[in-house]
């Protein structure tokens, strides 16, 4: 009996591109004018290739769940014993997309431009070679003639009340997104969180930036999303990856952060001046001006039963609950920890820690690009912690620093954009800002024009009083789309000791009110 070879379609730009054309139906429209079977390398990949575009060209949609019966159909017909093993090792390697909600069409569309134009001057290359080896100069020239180059529909100067294609783009385009904060920080942040947006966010040194990093890191990769986290300064790796495990694992390594301490939690300032009647208030006890737990009234209860039917008389504040004390974490509860969660997460899906004392954006391109040409791996999100401290890009050394600054944050939007993927760093303040209640546009650093890049610039706001209750004030200082006001900020409630920098949040209220 003969032995059927298994082998894969191993070229992973075109097996992202068969995904692609399997799963989703805004990639398949986008791309079906340049698609020819030519220009995919192995047979079974053109037998794919050819029924999702017989299916789209019948159907005018991507085949998705369908390509499984299209399978049986020709299985059953004329698929060669080799081929239908082919194809099926690679239909189940990508059973799991097809319950993703979320593909980078962009990005993916970008590629396969790129590879199709590849693969089209490989075919040139090999008929003119042929044609002259043999002699046949006309029929070189021939093909030379034939050659079309490989590009998609262009959507410039178009007509934007009729061009079909430039409407479907427009508004199938992801704005969802990519995961959501809860609480009040989530209302005014998860607009922003969507692919091609560019996000900074200010802060004082010492303020919290690399706490941030991390948590946005962290809730984007629970979410199952693909992070490229890049640490470059004067952080370690041994330093993020205790930070990290804290987080993980709401305990400490150290000991003197693992006793018992009070872990904050939201109230309504009403109810704790017992100055609220409402019926759905869930005790008629005020804290009686208490300055610590020890002097709270027995049968005290934090209330925020108004949050949600009544918001308007919801008035945020903080209080504590004790949280008892455990035992420092120690590596194999942090390994068992972290694997526990990679196996809720699936191996599909990786958080990528890149911590380095020199970083440029050159160097960042050329990890992804490695990532995604070995490990056919791409990012959702990229968070670098942080820009300022980045090394000049090769060639302009020559410029000042303030140039220097705009160079890097023009690289990095072009990350965003190029890679359809959402991109976030962080940038310190002036001076001014360390006495101020409200971080504002004026207390940049070095070159405002970092405002022009980002989509957004939002700003981490404490006072000294705040930072000893465990709060931080987060508010927009610019953005591009969408209204706002800088001054209205959602206080955020923080426990290091814990690793969590966004245990809650609530609107934050005027002073007095």
């Amino acid at each position: 009996m003969r032995t059927i070879s298994r082998q894969r379609i191993d070229n992973r730009d075109e097996r992202q591109v068969l995904t692609g054309m399997i799963v989703s139906s805004t990639f398949l429209r986008r791309v079906r004018p340049i698609i020819h079977l030519s220009l995919f390398v192995s047979p079974h990949s053109r037998i794919l290739a050819k029924w999702c575009t017989d299916y789209f060209d019948k159907y005018e949609k991507a085949p998705g769940r369908h390509i499984q019966d299209i399978y049986a159909s020709a299985k059953r017909k004329n698929l060669q014993p080799d081929q239908a093993v082919l194809i099926s090792d690679f239909l189940e390697s990508i059973s799991g997309e097809y319950r993703r909600k979320k593909l980078n069409v962009t990005y993916l569309l970008d590629l396969t431009e790129e590879r199709f134009k590849a693969r089209s001057l490989e075919i040139l290359k090999e008929d003119l070679e042929e044609n002259l080896l043999n002699g046949n100069v006309q029929e070189a020239e021939a093909a030379l003639s034939r050659f079309k180059k490989v590009q998609r529909v262009s959507v410039d100067g178009i007509n934007p009340f009729t061009n079909k294609e430039a409407i479907i783009d427009a508004f199938e385009t992801d704005i969802t997104p990519l995961y959501t904060l809860p609480g009040d920080l989530g209302k005014i942040m998860n607009q922003e969180l969507v692919r091609g947006n560019f996000i900074g966010i200010m802060a004082p040194e010492k303020r919290g930036k690399s706490f941030w990093a991390q948590e946005l890191c962290f809730r984007a990769y629970k979410s199952r999303r693909n992070v490229a986290h890049f640490v470059v300064g004067d952080m370690s790796l041994k330093q993020m990856m205790r930070r990290i495990h804290v987080r993980l694992t709401g305990r400490h390594y150290l000991k003197r952060y693992c006793g018992a301490f009070p872990y904050p939690v939201v109230d309504c300032r009403l109810n704790q001046k017992n100055a609220c009647t409402r019926k759905e208030r869930g005790n008629r006890i005020g804290l009686d001006n208490a300055k610590s737990l020890k002097d709270v009234p027995d049968g005290y209860r934090t209330c925020t039963r108004c949050r949600k039917k009544a918001f308007s008389k919801f008035r945020g504040a903080t209080w504590y609950v004790m949280r008892n004390a455990v035992k420092p974490l120690t590596w194999t509860e942090a390994f068992k920890a972290g694997n526990r969660l990679a196996t809720v997460i699936g191996s599909k899906k990786s958080y990528k820690l890149v911590v380095t004392p020199n970083l440029t954006v050159a160097g960042i391109i050329s990890q992804l690009d490695i990532w995604q040409d070995q490990l056919g791996w791409m990012p959702d999100m990229i968070v670098i912690d942080y820009a300022d401290v980045m090394d000049p890009e090769p060639g302009s050394n020559q410029k000042d620093e303030r140039h220097q600054q705009n160079e890097r944050w023009r690289k990095l939007r072009q990350i965003s954009l190029e890679r359809n993927c959402l991109v976030v760093t962080f940038t310190q303040t002036d001076a001014d800002s360390y006495d101020r209640d409200l971080i504002g546009s004026k207390n940049f650093s070095e070159d405002k024009r970092k405002y022009g890049h980002v989509t957004g610039m939002g700003a981490l706001n404490q006072t000294d009083e705040e930072k000893d209750a465990g709060e931080l004030r987060f508010g927009w200082v610019f953005l591009r789309e969408g209204a706002f006001d800088r001054r209205k900020t959602v206080t955020v409630l923080e426990c290091r000791p814990a690793g969590n920098v966004m245990v809650a949040s609530y609107r934050s209220q005027p002073k007095g009110k």
